[in-house]
């Protein structure tokens, strides 16, 4: 756990080790390093110049031995709150260079069952509410559980509401009739076929994501454009006011 936190910090995973054995040793020897590490001695020299550079370790020589030693856990602790905090100030001008031209959506793309949790989760913790198009009838089985058990939670915890439009089929009712159970408002469309394995969801307001349920061709997409996001809005508001507001009795 604290490996993977240096590393998400900007070390390396060979960096990360050696941190910490030496840490942990107080003093060690680099044949020492390579020996708690299991990573080869020459290595460990090329790993400890470069963390030297970076002020995380310091040498010492004592009787004709060099003994390395690591920068204090608090300071280190220090540095990554004061990147954190310089990274938050230069958020203004990263989003001002990312939507810098209008040209140019900015797409990201996910591979796979993972990859299509990911975007949900995404979903999930916008903060505005969202909209889209879903066929929970040719949903895998997989996704639909991970919706009802992982999404639907975390939605009810961020106060997330979405309305999403369905085929209106017998399956797709009958979640339609737990929308007081899962922050969703759903309307039935008499869409020309029922067949369609393709999720459309808006959210965060410029967020575009396609999920693709198809066997052969599991994968999702995000563009984030508000050209975008607003022509497909408009297409969603025309079909949810002429869609099923409730399910036939």
């Amino acid at each position: 756990m604290t490996e993977q936190i240096l590393i998400e910090n900007g070390l390396s995973e060979k960096e990360a080790k050696v941190y910490l054995s030496v840490l942990a040793g107080g003093e060690l020897t680099f044949s020492h390093i390579a020996l708690k590490t299991h990573i080869k001695r020459t290595t460990i020299y090329h790993i400890v110049d470069m963390m030297k550079t970076k002020g995380l370790l310091s040498l010492i020589k004592r009787g004709g031995v060099q003994y390395v030693s690591a920068l204090s856990p608090r300071i280190l602790i220090e540095r990554f709150k004061d990147a954190s905090l310089h990274a938050e100030h230069m958020l203004p001008d990263l989003l001002d260079l990312a939507y810098a031209s209008p040209l140019k959506p900015r797409l990201q793309f996910f591979e796979g069952m993972s990859g299509i949790k990911e975007i949900l989760s995404k979903f999930a913790h916008s903060k505005h509410p969202s909209m889209g198009f879903t066929n929970y009838e040719k949903m895998p089985k997989e996704l639909f559980q991970y919706i009802r058990q992982k999404i639907i939670p975390l939605r009810k915890k961020n106060r997330h509401h979405a309305r999403l439009i369905a085929p209106n089929t017998d399956f797709n009712r009958s979640i339609q009739k737990q929308d007081s159970r899962s922050m969703t408002e759903h309307r039935m469309a008499p869409f020309t076929t029922s067949n369609n394995r393709i999720e459309l969801l808006l959210f965060g307001e410029s967020n575009i994501a396609f999920l693709s349920f198809a066997k052969d061709e599991m994968f999702g997409v995000i563009v984030d454009s508000k050209a975008i996001y607003s022509m497909l809005e408009n297409i969603f508001l025309l079909v949810w006011s002429s869609s099923r507001s409730s399910s036939p009795s």
